[in-house]
């Protein structure tokens, strides 16, 4: 910008040094009275002459080229570019350089046969002279007429500027810059070039440009610090406590995390308050349950000894019997007492989260058939368990006990009838991928299915009935022989 600034006002000097001649040449251009009142040519023309200290001769001409008056001295235009001039007609003030001076010509319509055409003839040394208050200017110009440099020294390889104005940097050796403004004048074929130093800023300048845009950087960091100090790490911090909450730790508050702003506090201490209501809600809760618990085990244990008792009173019930189906009669009866005796001892050991033991409880059914059976005055049972540990739920629990203990007893009968004394059963618990199955394997079963639906004894009856139950199947075997059931497992927690 600033070279292009020196151009231009570079130039306008050496328009307006141009125009003035110009002006003086249309001037005696139309004040041709003196040619016609019979004064001499050469006192009109050195008139002119003082009046224009640039000239160093002047020509008057008619229309057609043809010369009325002209000075004394100085280089003078041809016939022939007198006649050339008189016939231009695009342009009124015309300029051509010719060796070590320079043509200025000025041409009008003539009127009545009165000169048309008026040609000075300048010196390039009178130039110069009249430009060298340019010369005191900022930079170093150089002043072209057409592709020759008549004032100040070109650039080195720099030709003539044409066309419009070209503004670049050049650097010097040693790493000085330079600005080169390069272009033509409004007054053809004058052009112009310019070279003013690169400017070098000192620190006072890249601070007074760079202040305003620091002191925005600065309003914006610490903007930035002040939110993230007072909102963005209070909210954060709110944040985090939040998502530890929601993930089960009811110790989390937010006093602590809310910053210094009275919004953020007013939302902390709801949220505290609300987290102090909620736990204690939940420990009232979890009191309640806990004592829902304990008396759910109280009224288990109190019915299992109850069932015991109802049991022994059977079992001496039994010994005053008369005959074997009396006897048997009254063992079925305590073989079914024992078995829900022994569910609700499990029942009141229950676990929260695993559900009943059915390992445990398949096992002590067994050992508690094994004793009962044979006061029944049926055989002498020998119960293998294979048992993998599983757990079952409450609803479960009863169905199959009563199950294990209706097959088996009813495989005991089955062993009696056929006149053995001893019998072998083995039982089988695994786990399966739908959830458990039992085996109860005996070969008293035969090659018919003694408890199918159709059958219409009383274990017939009750096992099917506990099937039903728990809406699965039982299903027979006769090669091995063996009963397989499948049954649901307490789904796991966590």
């Amino acid at each position: 910008m600033r070279a292009e600034n020196q151009f231009r006002a570079t130039a306008r000097v050496v328009d307006d040094l141009l125009n003035v001649d110009f002006l003086v040449l249309r001037a005696l251009l139309r004040n041709e009275s003196g040619l016609n009142d019979g004064r001499t040519c050469n006192t009109e023309a050195a008139n002119a002459l003082d009046d224009a200290e640039t000239f160093d001769s002047i020509i008057w001409a008619d229309s057609s080229g043809r010369t009325i008056c002209q000075s004394r001295g100085g280089t003078k235009p041809s016939a022939a570019e007198l006649t050339r001039l008189a016939a231009e007609s695009e342009r009124e003030n015309l300029i051509w350089p010719g060796g070590d001076h320079v043509f200025l010509a000025v041409r009008e319509e003539p009127e009545n046969g009165e000169p048309g055409l008026i040609v000075a003839t300048a010196s390039v040394s009178r130039l110069k002279a009249r430009l060298g208050e340019i010369a005191a200017m900022e930079g170093s110009t150089t002043v072209w007429l057409g592709d020759k440099a008549i004032l100040g020294t070109a650039p080195p390889g720099a030709a003539a500027p044409g066309g419009l104005l070209t503004v670049r940097r050049v650097n010097e050796p040693g790493g000085r810059g330079q600005v080169v403004a390069a272009g033509p004048l409004s007054i053809a074929p004058f052009a112009l070039t310019t070279i003013v130093p690169a400017a070098h800023l000192a620190a006072a300048d890249v601070l007074a440009i760079a202040a305003p845009s620091l002191m925005w950087i600065a309003a914006l960091l610490i903007g930035w610090m002040v939110v993230r100090r007072f909102v963005v790490r209070p909210l954060q911090n709110m944040a985090s406590g939040v998502r530890a909450y929601g993930a089960g730790d009811d110790r989390v508050r937010l006093s602590g995390r809310a910053g210094q702003t009275d919004e953020m506090q007013a939302f902390a201490e709801t949220f505290d308050a609300m987290a102090q209501d909620m736990a204690e809600a939940r420990q009232e809760v979890d009191a309640a349950l806990t004592e829902q618990r304990r008396l759910t085990r109280e009224i288990h244990h109190r019915v299992k000894n109850n069932l015991q008792i109802i049991a022994s009173l059977i079992s001496i019930q039994a010994r005053e019997a008369d005959g074997a189906d009396v006897a048997r009669a009254y063992a079925s009866i305590q073989m079914r007492v024992g078995a829900l005796s022994i569910v609700h001892r499990w029942l009141y050991e229950e676990s929260d989260t695993q559900g009943v033991n059915f390992t445990a409880l398949t096992h002590d059914l067994c050992a508690s058939l094994q004793q009962l059976i044979p006061t029944a005055k049926l055989v002498e049972p020998r119960i293998n368990t294979h048992l993998e540990r599983l757990h079952i739920s409450q609803d479960s629990a009863v169905p199959l006990a009563f199950l294990i203990t209706e097959v088996i007893a009813f495989a005991a009968r089955l062993a009696a009838a056929e006149g053995r004394g001893k019998m072998t059963i083995d039982v089988h618990v695994r786990r399966t991928e739908r959830g458990g199955e039992l085996q109860i394997c005996s070969d008293a079963f035969g090659e018919d299915d003694p408890l199918a639906p159709s059958q219409t004894r009383a274990a017939a009856r009750i096992v099917n009935g506990m099937v039903r139950q728990l809406r699965g199947r039982l299903t027979y075997d006769a090669d091995m022989p063996c009963y397989s059931f499948e049954f649901p497992l307490k789904p796991r927690l966590g």
